[in-house]
């Protein structure tokens, strides 16, 4: 079985191979947030795959994951 690396996803508009991006961004409110979506490099079309954010809130470190299944 190959893992989600090994995975190849074709863009659904022209085709083309898609290229896996990660993104991290720290927000206002301390938040950490990490985007995983493929795109594709010729139209820019891009499908979301995960998102994971981060965050502190009492002293209780918050981890909340939202997975899209396609």
């Amino acid at each position: 079985m190959a893992s989600a690396s090994e995975k190849k996803f074709y863009c659904k508009k022209c085709g083309k191979l898609m290229g896996l991006v990660v993104e991290s961004e720290k927000l206002s409110n301390g938040v950490k947030r990490i985007t995983y979506y493929y795109k594709c490099p010729v139209c820019g079309y891009r499908v979301d795959v995960e998102q994971v954010s981060i965050g502190v809130e009492k002293d209780v470190i918050i981890v909340r994951r939202k997975v899209k299944l396609f």
